[in-house]
């Protein structure tokens, strides 16, 4: 008990929430014990109409490209960024890597497909579910040898038919990939996302388009959030968040939600410019630990908490999956389908132990 008074304490030190004149921020107390009641998500239909002419996870119109989703690995260590191709990402994720609450990130493409990105890293069990949110290709950079079913990359990428036909991209091989030269290794590593997609087209491997609902107005319900801060602990032990995770999301009328973090804001190194979100979603999952190695409790099955940012606006819900292999659903209290803003989408999971305050 004395150790978790200490933890909290540190949290509420964190995020400067002690007693004074000004505003405090809201902290979400997340619930890790929900119990979702059946009617709240029971009439989810498995997959929205589709729009013809509209990209399923932005809500934008198409490109030309043919419907490839593909899911990269990436760095989240400082001295990796500014990240590169991410300007064509249509959602962003970020991932528990390791119990100092160190994450990872992922880009989704399923619109444009750069020539390259970067920097590709290795894959962990946090990370191959979130292909299946989307039904999509997956590309990382190896993974450890795991013996443990848990955590063992391999065996649920064939658990999960991704050699059926083959939809991954270990960049360990030859093809796909090359080292730059602003960066040394192991973080040098650059994926040819568009050879990937021209690969995936040539062998006209088929992808489910998995439609999200869009609103054609902005958000105004719920309270207001124009400034999101998020801290990660990675587990009780963790007195001190995260510096290379931690992050603010400022919202700008008219542009969207901009990440900052230890290294600035979040921008392409191609172009320079920052990166903008219409979404900021942040999901709770129970994350179990083998050793070094996490992974979410039933791989992101079912459902939990969710909290959802648009439109400087704060809307609390739930996000539910029919099964590991389902598309996933964000709902409002009320169990409707949320709809979100038209365009780019940054997703966090955590725990109960990823603090995020908003003002």
């Amino acid at each position: 008990m004395k150790k978790l008074m200490t933890w909290v304490l540190a949290v509420i030190l964190a995020l400067g929430c002690l007693p004074a004149a000004a505003a405090e921020p809201t902290v979400i107390q997340p619930n890790m014990e929900l119990e979702l009641p059946e009617e709240i998500y029971a009439s989810v239909p498995r997959l929205n109409p589709e729009v013809e002419g509209e990209n399923p996870l932005t809500g934008l119109p198409d490109g030309e490209e043919a419907y490839t989703p593909i899911v990269l690995v990436l760095d989240d260590s400082p001295e990796v960024f500014p990240h590169w191709g991410v300007t064509e990402a249509d959602w962003i994720v970020q991932v528990p890597l390791r119990r100092d609450g160190d994450t990872r990130m992922l880009a989704v493409y399923s619109s444009a497909y750069p020539e390259q990105a970067g920097g590709a890293r290795s894959a962990r069990m946090t990370m191959l579910p979130i292909a299946t949110l989307f039904d999509a290709a997956f590309a990382f950079v190896g993974y450890p040898p795991n013996t443990e079913w848990n955590i063992m990359v391999g065996g649920w990428l064939d658990e999960w038919d991704f050699n059926k036909p083959i939809r991954y991209f270990d960049l360990l091989g030859r093809r796909y990939k090359e080292r730059v030269d602003f960066l040394p290794e192991p973080q040098n590593l650059s994926a040819h996302i568009q050879e990937m997609h021209a690969n995936l087209v040539k062998r006209k491997v088929k992808f489910q388009k998995r439609y999200f609902l869009f609103a054609d107005e902005p958000e105004t319900r719920g309270d207001d959030a124009t400034k999101i801060d998020m801290a990660f602990y990675g587990s009780e032990e963790t007195l001190e968040p995260s510096t290379a995770s931690a992050c603010t999301f400022t919202y700008e009328e008219g542009t969207g939600y901009l990440r900052d973090s230890s290294t600035g804001l979040y921008t392409d190194r191609n172009t320079g410019e920052a990166v903008p979100f219409a979404n900021v979603v942040v999901m709770r999952s129970k994350i179990n630990w083998i050793g070094y190695y996490p992974y979410y409790e039933d791989h992101l099955r079912y459902y939990g908490e969710a909290d959802v940012f648009m439109n400087g606006k704060h809307v609390s819900g739930y996000w539910y999956r029919r099964g590991r292999l389902a598309r996933l659903v964000l709902l409002d209290e009320n169990g409707e389908e949320i709809r979100l803003q038209r365009g780019k989408t940054f997703l966090t999971i955590g725990d109960q132990y990823t603090v995020v305050s908003y003002e």
